[in-house]
């Protein structure tokens, strides 16, 4: 999926605000970024929302980690279901 089809999506608009800015951020820096680089973003992602007292569903976190894994190789996909298995 596209930024642009991903912005367009009910499931987005449904979203809270602060949630929106943070897929549409991931979305934005993700390119070319290796999952080494973008695990502390993701990390900080998390202390941000308990903050405020939101979380990510389950379906949020899945499109989120399938905004990570767009354009990465085979192996690097890997290493973000196994990281990815760890939150579960």
């Amino acid at each position: 999926m596209n930024y642009e089809e991903l912005l367009s999506t009910p499931e987005f608009q449904k979203l809270h605000p602060i949630k929106q800015q943070i897929i549409k951020e991931v979305a934005s820096n993700s390119q070319n970024a290796s999952i080494e680089s973008m695990l502390p973003k993701i990390m900080s992602i998390n202390k941000e929302l308990s903050k405020r007292n939101l979380n990510f569903t389950k379906a949020e976190t899945n499109l989120l980690v399938s905004i990570l894994k767009e354009g990465m190789s085979p192996a690097e996909q890997q290493k973000v279901d196994m990281l990815m298995g760890f939150f579960h």
